[in-house]
């Protein structure tokens, strides 16, 4: 169990990630993902296979620790007032971005690899553009799945 000033640093800390979390998440699903719309899927992978990597390497770690945060949070919430209230207004958010990291590994992570694995320059038939176009649309969707679980 952590002090009363400790509790609230790290009330703070976990609410400044929850809010770049969500941020981020938000940023693609409203800004990045309608840009592409109206793009080849060629382009659409060649941009996806860009962005995913780093994307990928930031959003890990920083799910981790803000699921620790979160989890932190709730601990010391429940040891120190066991307000059900409070108990309620922290565990929600820890519900929802501790999910992050599984509904990505069970639900999205095959889209992900079939992504990664194409080459847009083997993009020769009308089929195999739209089939790209096709995947990275449907990773769009379930983006939009995990934009939701950050707010």
């Amino acid at each position: 169990m952590i002090t009363t000033k400790g509790q609230q640093w790290l009330e703070a800390a976990a609410v400044f990630g929850t809010g770049l979390v969500a941020g981020f998440t938000f940023y693609i699903s409203k800004i990045e993902i309608p840009s592409r719309a109206n793009d080849t899927g060629a382009y659409n992978l060649a941009n996806y296979q860009r962005v995913f990597p780093p994307s990928a390497a930031f959003m890990k770690p920083c799910g981790l620790l803000l699921t620790g945060l979160l989890g932190g949070v709730v601990y010391n919430t429940m040891a120190k007032t066991r307000s059900k209230k409070l108990l309620l207004l922290w565990s929600i958010p820890l519900i929802c971005i501790g999910s992050l990291g599984p509904f990505t590994s069970l639900v999205i992570s095959d889209t992900n690899e079939k992504l990664m694995k194409m080459k847009p320059m083997e993009l020769r038939t009308p089929d195999d553009d739209a089939k790209a176009k096709y995947l990275v649309s449907k990773w769009g969707k379930l983006h939009h799945v995990r934009t939701g679980l950050s707010f």
